[in-house]
């Protein structure tokens, strides 16, 4: 398991970007990428030399999971782990008491690799994204 991004809710992304990238001194790693599964847009920032990114979301209507993040006032959402076996990782979430928030699900901006959601308590939420290989 390796630490791949940390999501942030923003209410654009075209407006947020600039400022991300400036203050952070961040280059574009991603397009921005519709996924009309989780009803969201996505684009990935990081430092240069880095691979850890950092997930810029933005809702796409009030349907969308992260549109009541929006509505707290955004930011911090989630921390985001590659993992090797998704169906593993979230039963081994969930025996450590953390609740699965949506089923597993293939992502656009994954290129399809599936992706799932589990909130702990104490952590939060934190999202698997299966390895490319």
């Amino acid at each position: 398991m390796k630490l791949h991004h940390a999501g942030i809710v923003v209410a654009s992304i075209e407006r947020a970007a600039p400022e991300y990238a400036q203050r952070l001194q961040l280059e574009k790693r991603s397009e921005i990428i519709e996924d009309p599964l989780q009803r969201v847009k996505v684009q990935f920032w990081a430092c240069p030399g880095d691979a850890t990114q950092i997930e810029l979301i933005e809702p796409c209507g009030p349907d969308s999971p992260a549109y009541a993040a929006l509505h707290k006032g955004g930011g911090f959402n989630h921390l985001c782990y590659e993992v090797r076996d998704i169906v593993e990782s979230v039963e081994q979430a969930r025996r450590q008491g953390a609740v699965q928030t949506r089923d597993i699900l293939p992502a656009a901006a994954f290129g399809g690799r599936r992706i799932a959601f589990v909130y702990y308590r104490d952590l939060g939420l934190i999202e698997f994204v299966e390895s490319a290989g």
